[in-house]
């Protein structure tokens, strides 16, 4: 957990008391998440996660609710949103938004099947097919559009220039004509939640937007099909496999995904370096960046011919 408010019984019982869900029995601090602080919290009418967010703004939380409802209309197996007595998606807690959703139940496992990939890629394409409303954000909050801004700091580290020349990579190598739509884009093992081998849940949409779907492909196969030791791309295969079941990719989709990889990796190290080095600084979590870092570098030097027999 991204431990950057810390709430007390007493805390929690005022904020539960703007919602229609009696009084707090227990109550427990959750991991996994990284920008929110996150409690297990029941009270006689069930099981609820509450969530203080450290790093999004009125706004983005309010997009955010929305999209929770428009998930539940789309029958997108996701948490439902516990509004407020008021019927406002979130409260607030020393100027953060607050908001509550069902607690669900499942497994949150970090090394996955093939089958399980496949049908991850399923359920990425499921969301894809979602129409991206007025509201979404039309950019994702750490692509390249961000990387100037860190580019431009004076800091002194190996990091900046490797970025700034992925930064120019990817700026040349993209193809802006690609399809955009409705993504999550923050497909890690956190995310999701299964039940034995069966997909239950996609958690934590605070990411979604209305950009490429390529990216979100991309940055499904960083977070789920990738170790300490690089990507796996058989379980990048069955991922896409999964995923073409409903939305085949056509020869130009295929060609550039090797740079959206590549984009997604750059973008969770810009993510990482910047969350721990410069916003937060944290000794223990300061070179997290560099497995990320570590996997764009694999792709870039893969070979186009090697690289396509994931199709």
């Amino acid at each position: 957990m991204a431990d950057y408010t810390c709430l007390n019984q007493k805390d929690l019982e005022s904020l539960l008391a703007f919602y229609d869900l009696g009084p707090l029995e227990n109550a427990r601090a959750l991991e996994g998440g990284q920008a929110n602080s996150s409690y297990k919290i029941t009270t006689p009418k069930g099981e609820f996660t509450l969530s203080v967010c450290d790093e999004k703004t009125d706004k983005e939380i309010h997009c955010l609710t929305k999209v929770l409802t428009l998930l539940e209309i789309q029958g997108i197996a996701s948490t439902r949103l516990i509004p407020a007595r008021t019927g406002k998606g979130f409260i607030h807690f020393k100027d953060k938004p607050v908001y509550i959703k069902e607690f669900l139940p499942g497994q949150i496992i970090s090394r996955l099947t093939c089958s399980m990939v496949k049908e991850i890629g399923q359920a990425m394409a499921e969301i894809h097919r979602i129409t991206p409303p007025e509201y979404l954000p039309k950019a994702f909050p750490y692509g390249v559009s961000n990387f100037e801004k860190l580019v431009k700091k004076e800091i002194s580290h190996p990091f900046i220039p490797w970025l700034k020349a992925y930064k120019q990579y990817i700026q040349t190598q993209l193809d802006p004509s690609m399809a955009k739509g409705f993504i999550h884009g923050d497909i890690f093992w956190d995310n999701l939640l299964f039940d034995r081998e069966r997909l239950t849940a996609i958690l934590d949409f605070e990411e979604a937007c209305q950009y490429y779907f390529l990216f979100d492909l991309g940055m499904t196969a960083v977070g789920y099909c990738a170790d300490s030791q690089g990507f796996d791309m058989d379980k990048v295969a069955w991922m896409l496999k999964g995923y073409q079941t409903t939305l085949p990719l056509g020869r130009k989709e295929k060609n550039q995904y090797k740079i959206f990889m590549i984009y997604a990796a750059v973008s969770a190290a810009f993510w990482r370096f910047r969350q721990y080095n410069i916003r937060y600084p944290d000794q223990e979590k300061k070179n997290n960046y560099k497995e990320l870092a570590e996997l764009a570098d694999q792709i870039r030097t893969m070979d186009q011919k090697q690289f396509m027999q994931i199709f």
